[in-house]
């Protein structure tokens, strides 16, 4: 006996609003290597340049060998170029050498992607383009290679063309040990597929059932040998 399902995954059709002259950074998820007291990784995407006070503008790191900073955009972008603002106050000297990076994978926390530029200094208050050339990605990384070294970012913006998805039904059919007439269950699961798809950057989806499942019983019928009794 065994318990069979239909699922339907809807990818949304998405319009993409912020065209090329919008910011996609201030939509996206930002992560840093650590933390510098209050200087989190979401500061840097604020649309505050920090030109008065760092402090409560700005992201930074802690001392530490290759630090970086994370930009999940949540979907795929094609990026013409990365905006990058140096603190003012002090200390501008601590982004030279950073590396843009950009791409789809995590590996090595994203810091393995293709290069867009390294930035060789940027002037304190200053904020200098990178052009990027359509690079195709949804992770902008920045990284200091070497020991004792502090990323302090004041402003990062990313420009680009994001994908423009058309809608699209995917159905599933699957054989399942647990009870999907029970609504809570069937819900868990719903919720766990879900999941599993937003790992892999779908997360413009809505899943429903097309119906609601129902018992199956499979049935195998036996095939009967005769044994001629030579007549």
């Amino acid at each position: 006996m065994g318990k069979t399902a239909d699922l339907t995954a809807v990818q949304k059709a998405i319009i993409d609003t912020l065209k090329q002259e919008g910011n996609a950074a201030v939509y996206g998820v930002p992560r840093q290597s650590s933390t510098f007291e209050g200087w989190f990784a979401g500061k840097a995407i604020d649309s505050n340049r920090g030109l008065q006070l760092a402090d409560t503008s700005c992201s930074s790191t802690r001392h530490e060998t290759n630090p970086w900073w994370r930009l999940d955009l949540r979907n795929v972008y094609r990026i013409n170029k990365v905006v990058v603002t140096n603190r003012k106050d002090c200390c501008p000297e601590r982004i030279n050498g950073v590396e843009i990076r950009i791409g789809n994978s995590l590996e090595n926390n994203g810091n393995d992607n293709p290069i867009c530029a390294v930035i060789p200094a940027i002037p304190a208050g200053e904020s200098y383009s990178y052009s990027c050339g359509e690079m195709e990605g949804r992770y902008v990384n920045m990284i200091i290679p070497g020991d004792m070294k502090i990323l302090t970012l004041c402003e990062v913006e990313v420009y680009g063309r994001g994908h423009i998805f058309t809608m699209s039904h995917i159905f599933m059919q699957f054989i399942s040990r647990v009870d999907l007439t029970n609504t809570s269950v069937r819900e868990n699961v719903r919720k766990q597929l879900g999941s599993v798809l937003a790992d892999r950057g779908f997360t413009n989806v809505t899943l429903r059932w097309s119906q609601t499942p129902k018992w199956v019983i499979q049935k195998v019928n036996a095939v009967k040998s005769h044994c001629g009794n030579g007549k």
